[in-house]
């Protein structure tokens, strides 16, 4: 019996485990991790169809290939930044901003909308436009 008790001990880690506390932790960090994790996904699924490797990416978004593999795991907290630059090197969405309930209630988009809008109108205006008429598609635009 002390023969098996000494084989244990050998195997058994002289420190507490700490499981409990990291649970703890990936319980209060779950939708962080979460999202985390479905940006991962979509970055790799993204490599894999248009056959981009791993050191490309890192390369293209100015980081190095561990920084890359270590998002690609899906437990990094990723800044904004971070995730405009995969967005543009990889021509993807990441992540999706929804407008805000005021927005939807009053009827009017964002901003950038109005911007977008009022330009293509700028650009469709030929001499026969007038000012007035021109005026009046921009204010109902943004009314």
């Amino acid at each position: 019996m002390n023969d098996l008790k000494q084989k244990i001990d050998k195997v058994v880690s002289r420190q507490p485990s700490r499981w409990m506390e990291k649970a703890l932790w990936d319980e209060a960090n779950e939708a962080w991790l979460d999202r985390s994790a479905n940006i991962a996904l979509r970055i790799l699924g993204t490599l894999q169809n248009r056959s981009i490797s791993q050191k490309e990416l890192a390369e293209k978004i100015g980081v190095s290939p561990q920084q890359v593999s270590k998002i690609l795991r899906g437990n990094e907290n990723l800044t904004l930044e971070t995730i405009a630059k995969l967005e543009a090197a990889l021509g993807v969405v990441l992540f999706v901003i929804p407008e805000s309930a005021a927005d939807s209630e009053t009827g009017t988009s964002n901003k950038r909308e109005q911007k977008k809008s009022a330009s293509r109108k700028r650009e469709a205006v030929t001499p026969q436009n007038s000012a007035l008429t021109i005026a009046q598609q921009q204010h109902s635009t943004l009314t």
